[in-house]
């Protein structure tokens, strides 16, 4: 839960940080609703689409910022600690390690 508690401070500042840049703010973000954190993304993913096709500045790496913390968040609440799936990853398996 502490990792949850974290990611979510963690996305609430992405959010505040991300709304500050752009000129049509986010919907307002609700931290203990699964929908509104989908909804969020997909709208995200929208604008971000949207300024690529029409050429209009975004601020990209602040969208692929919020993106990845909302994503986390999601996860999180699914039960599913990314970071903790990274690291599985990158150490050595016993089986490498005995070959």
């Amino acid at each position: 839960m502490a990792r949850l508690k974290q990611a979510k401070e963690a996305l609430q500042e992405s959010y505040d940080v991300f709304n500050q840049a752009v000129e049509k703010k986010l919907p307002a973000l609700s931290l203990s609703n699964n929908d509104s954190i989908k909804n969020l993304l997909n709208i995200v993913i929208r604008r971000e689409s949207i300024s690529v096709t029409k050429k209009t500045s975004f601020p990209n790496k602040l969208s692929a910022d919020l993106r990845k913390k909302l994503a986390d968040v999601l996860l999180l609440i699914d039960k599913v600690d990314i970071e903790i799936i990274k690291e599985n990853a990158k150490s050595p398996s016993i089986d490498k390690v005995k070959s």
